[in-house]
């Protein structure tokens, strides 16, 4: 039997590598030596592959077979790999690099120096697969001395097929992946098949600069600027701030279907979607948005992903500094386009006083000014007959104003149980033009009134290892505020309101100082009795889970006439969590004088955690606007690559689903993201607004 083989080793002068192998072949007359299955060390890096060759009168090391290059701040692994120790150059061809979750492949990898070049490189997060989302990189080179990274022909794959391709980029250093990019594709009946893509490529630490690129078969094509600035994690003196903006072009060849106000809409459609906001090292705060479109339909029919994000269209900026003890703003509003309800700023300055101690006693203060021009002007959702009706003004208007408010306050402990807190100011309003033709116009309120609140509180020692409940605490907090206001039903009519109220499904603020427009201000007494329930259980997680809540509000007012006096809705809202994986909430507007809820929102949501949740929600509106819809959404992760992913809305008023869809997520190496599905979406205001089609999403995660 042979011999059990043996390692042998080589050692060179001081300036040659050690090299250990199974076996040792010479060549060229001893002047070169090839190991097999060899380990070669320096005093830089080692070489593991299946033979080494190295010249001792050249010092290169030439390795073939599964070679492992390891250095300090390198790992290569490839086919064959040629190093030059002498004049500082490595040359590999097939390789692989990085360390989780980054890997890199290339075809060739040549370091000189420490400048890197790279030829058929690409990107991987986590393993590379060949039907995996990546970068390929027709040419990449980094040169150490400038710390600047060059990239040439970058085209992203999914599943093994490139979708884009990017002809050239540079930047200083390493840095995270240079694009984001978004894509979605589908099906649309007056838009035909499309393909939406949002992509922004960086150009330093802060700034992504991009557009958007959309193709529509029937309506074309859609393209615009987009941008992205971010540089929380490198402030430039101090000054922290971060905005996004979006806009978009087409001119619709499609068959165009009418708005909202039964319009339609010109060939030439445009959107504008941003949003800007910040901090300064001294407490300079700035924030604002701006959302436009030449017709109210652009959303509905080309990005109606971004309806979530979107208000009215506007613009509004605010600018707040600490002054003086207390802040000091400026608010801008303005239109954005003609067809909006929207009272413009332009602009208001506001100083405005927290509630303080006075000279150290136990009375506080509160007060605040404010100066502005406001505007105001029908428009298509509220055209001059509706307009006359909600703004008591026979047309467009605008006023300076000058609005100024001061009051004194206190709290008293009755009890351990019950506070009373007596409240006492006054505001003064002035107006530069009132509607309908009056000129200088001015309006003082007076209030007074107080707040009590009491707590009762109640706790057991009830156990449930089921239902993950240790005890039981259940608070109750009981509410009455009241106001009377004498000259607030003065001037009615005569000034014009900058602030309406267009919700029902909340209720007005109480006091004076809170609310936002003393012209609408016009109840000369307010009570507000309510009561807040809160039923918790230690948690070992959050300290305390909450059980259950459970608020109960309504106001009684009395108007200036006797139409408007009297008790408001009773406002209910109640959540149930008996256990951490399911949740019951209602909320709920039942009108004065008993009857159907006049809004009614149920919702029942089971969650296992990271396996399945689903939800069910019924809205039902008798107001206003009537409705009547169920929604169900339900996700179920089949594995560690797999999630099911379903919807359903289904309107009881038009007897029919609106949409309806199902999908197929799937997690491509913990990189990408895809989603197959069909569905098909129903507006049954415009029967003409239908689809049913196949939808995919792709999504890349950051490296």
């Amino acid at each position: 039997m042979a011999a059990e083989p043996v390692k042998a080793g080589v050692k060179t002068g001081a300036e040659q590598p050690n090299i250990s192998a199974d076996s040792f072949a010479p060549e060229e007359g001893g002047k070169v030596v090839v190991a097999t299955n060899g380990h070669l060390e320096t005093k830089d890096a080692t070489i593991d592959a299946h033979k080494i060759r190295f010249d001792y009168r050249t010092g290169i090391i030439v390795a073939e077979g599964n070679v492992v290059y390891a250095a300090k701040n390198l790992r290569i692994i490839g086919d064959r790999i040629e190093a030059d120790p002498r004049h500082d150059t490595i040359v590999a061809t097939n390789v692989r690099f990085g360390r989780a979750p980054m890997y890199f492949t290339a075809e060739t990898l040549k370091i000189v120096k420490g400048d890197k070049t790279m030829r058929g490189l690409r990107m991987w997060n986590s393993e590379p697969e060949r039907l995996s989302m990546h970068l390929r990189i027709d040419e990449a080179s980094y040169v150490e001395a400038t710390d600047r990274l060059t990239l040439r022909s970058v085209t992203p794959h999914v599943a093994g097929l490139p979708f884009f391709n990017l002809p050239y980029y540079a930047q200083d250093g390493y840095r995270d992946i240079p694009y984001d990019l978004y894509l979605n594709t589908g099906s649309e009946e007056r838009q035909g098949r499309y393909l939406r893509s949002t992509f922004l490529m960086r150009q330093d630490e802060s700034l992504w600069v991009g557009g958007l690129l959309d193709i529509y078969g029937k309506s074309g094509l859609l393209v615009g600027p987009a941008f992205r600035f971010d540089n929380t994690r490198h402030p430039e003196g101090g000054l922290v701030w971060k905005g996004k903006l979006e806009s978009g072009y087409i001119s619709d060849r499609g068959d165009l279907l009418a708005d909202a106000y039964g319009r339609t809409p010109d060939r030439q459609r445009t959107f504008l979607l941003g949003e800007v906001n910040g901090r300064s090292a001294d407490g300079v705060e700035f924030a604002g948005n701006i959302f436009g479109q030449s017709d109210p339909g652009f959303m509905r029919d080309f990005r109606p992903n971004l309806i979530r994000e979107s208000g009215n269209p506007q613009a509004n900026f605010e600018l707040s500094a600490p002054y003086a003890g207390g802040y000091l703003s400026a608010a801008l509003t303005a239109k954005a386009d003609d067809y909006q309800d929207i009272v413009q700023k332009l602009p208001e300055i506001r100083f405005d006083l927290p509630q303080q101690s006075i000279d150290d006693s136990e009375w506080n203060r509160r007060s605040f000014v404010s100066l502005g021009y406001f505007s105001e002007r029908p428009s298509a959702d509220l055209p001059l007959a509706n307009f006359q009706t909600a703004t008591l003004a026979g047309g467009a208007w605008s006023t300076a104003r000058l609005d100024a408010y001061y009051g004194v306050n206190r709290t008293f402990a009755l009890t351990d149980w019950l506070t009373f807190k007596p409240v006492a100011g006054v505001r003064a309003t002035g107006w530069s033009q009132g509607i309908n033709g009056n000129g200088t116009v001015a309006k003082i309120i007076a209030q007074t009134g107080f707040d009590l609140e009491g707590l009762a509180t109640g706790s057991w020692d009830l156990v449930s290892n089921n239902w993950g409940i240790d005890g039981l605490r259940h608070s109750v907090r009981p509410v009455l505020q009241y106001r009377v206001m004498p000259g607030a039903d003065h001037e009615i009519g005569t000034v014009p309101m900058t602030q309406r109220a267009i919700s029902t499904s909340a209720l007005e603020e109480v006091d004076l100082a809170d609310r936002l427009d003393p012209a609408a201000t016009t109840d000369r007494q307010v009570v507000r009795f309510g009561v807040r329930n809160t039923v918790e259980t230690r948690d070992a997680k959050a300290g305390t889970r909450e059980l259950l809540r459970a608020d109960l509000f309504a106001d009684w007012r009395q108007g200036p006439t006797d139409a408007e006096t009297g008790r408001s809705d009773l406002q209910c809202a109640v959540s149930l969590t008996p256990a951490p994986w399911v949740t019951l909430s209602s909320g709920l507007r039942l009108p004065n004088g008993g009857g159907a809820p006049l809004e009614s929102i149920q919702s029942l949501a089971f969650n296992s955690g990271d396996f399945w949740r689903t939800s069910f929600s019924w809205v039902e509106l008798r107001d206003i606007t009537v409705a009547r819809q169920l929604i169900w959404e339900g996700r179920v992760t089949l594995n560690s690559v797999y999630s099911l992913v379903a919807v359903l809305n289904y309107d009881a008023l038009a007897g029919q689903t609106t949409y309806e869809s199902i999908g197929l997520v799937q997690r491509i190496a913990n990189s990408w993201e895809l989603e197959y599905g069909v569905m098909q979406r129903l507006d049954p205001l415009n029967s003409g607004k239908n689809s049913l089609g196949f939808q995919l999403r792709a999504r890349l995660f950051k490296f």
